[in-house]
């Protein structure tokens, strides 16, 4: 039975939706507030959960902290209620992790992230336990992100490099705050098995600077330059939002797959997170990469039409009504 452990972070979101962003010093009328369940980790490994197909038993796993204030436990048992297993979700002193975000009536997002509790990991605790399962065998893929400490995170990979357990990786936020900190980031990559990344974190990493419309075409240099220099070992995946998404697999071309197209888009909070658990639920289960990226692309699809992060994840039987139409 195939087994998927997430580690990271788990955060209540408090969401406001606005025609426009306010300016420096500018009061505006928000349209509405709404909370929800959040944060990297959390979703990744709801939408893993949801997304892979059921008939494979595909188990999944968090990893991760929250807090003793009231949001702790609602994060916990909104995980559990969709099957992942919470077991190794521990409780700190002090606040849970809070993700602020404003979105605008175009569906663009901006986010403001407090880490609370999922900044009281080390290093130290990053230890062989982190990869066992309850009968002693290993986990099949480790899902990390960037929202715990990056040192962690780099010890978290590094221990799946050494014990053969496959990592798939999406790097965001980017980890480059400082030179010596970017660096760190890119060695990182080296070690990963699928490199996940949207089109703003790729041009991040190759020190380019990010531009608003980038075309598909340049996009495919940009990832075989990412491949080549960062990540040789690595399949890599990037996402371009209603451009479709690239993959490559070390040493070929990358592939430009057609999006699929949603009916609106309402919000794209979480749909990076939705496409990522579509993905490594996939692979989980077994499915060829070519169809696991277009497993991922559905998903995101999808949760582009709903608001939420956690409520915008579609499980799996919406994914094959989207794969199958085409």
């Amino acid at each position: 039975m195939p087994h998927v452990t997430v580690l990271g972070s788990l955060n209540y979101d408090l969401v406001v939706t606005t025609p426009v962003v306010p300016r420096g010093g500018e009061t505006l009328h928000a349209s509405s507030f709404a909370t929800h369940r959040g944060g990297k980790g959390a979703n990744q490994a709801l939408a893993t959960a949801r997304a892979a197909p059921k008939s494979h038993g595909v188990k999944v796993r968090m990893v991760g902290r929250v807090g003793t204030d009231q949001f702790g436990a609602v994060l916990k048992s909104g995980l559990a209620g969709d099957g992942v297993d919470v077991s190794r979700v521990g409780v700190v002193d002090g606040a849970s992790g809070v993700a602020v975000i404003i979105v605008e009536h175009s569906g663009e997002n901006r986010i403001l992230v407090c880490a609370g509790a999922n900044d009281s990991w080390t290093p130290a605790d990053i230890t062989n336990s982190l990869l066992e399962l309850d009968d002693g065998i290993l986990t099949d893929v480790l899902v990390l992100q960037n929202e715990l400490p990056l040192a962690v995170v780099h010890s978290a990979l590094a221990l799946a490099h050494s014990l053969d357990v496959t990592v798939a990786y999406n790097p965001s936020p980017i980890a480059a705050s400082t030179s010596e900190e970017l660096a760190m980031q890119r060695e990182m990559l080296r070690d990963v098995v699928y490199l996940l990344v949207n089109e703003s974190e790729l041009q991040l990493l190759l020190g380019d600077v990010p531009a608003e419309h980038t075309t598909a075409e340049a996009m495919l240099s940009s990832a075989m330059r990412l491949q080549h220099e960062m990540a040789p070992k690595s399949t890599v995946i990037v996402t371009l939002g209603g451009q479709g998404v690239i993959y490559a697999l070390p040493g070929t071309a990358p592939v430009l797959v057609p999006p699929y197209k949603p009916a609106r888009v309402v919000d794209t909070t979480g749909a990076g997170d939705s496409f990522l658990g579509g993905f490594v639920g996939a692979v989980a289960a077994g499915k060829q990469i070519a169809d696991a990226v277009r497993w991922g692309a559905a998903a995101g699809s999808i949760a582009v039409t709903r608001a939420g992060a956690e409520e915008s994840i579609p499980f799996a039987e919406e994914i094959i009504r989207v794969v199958s139409q085409v």
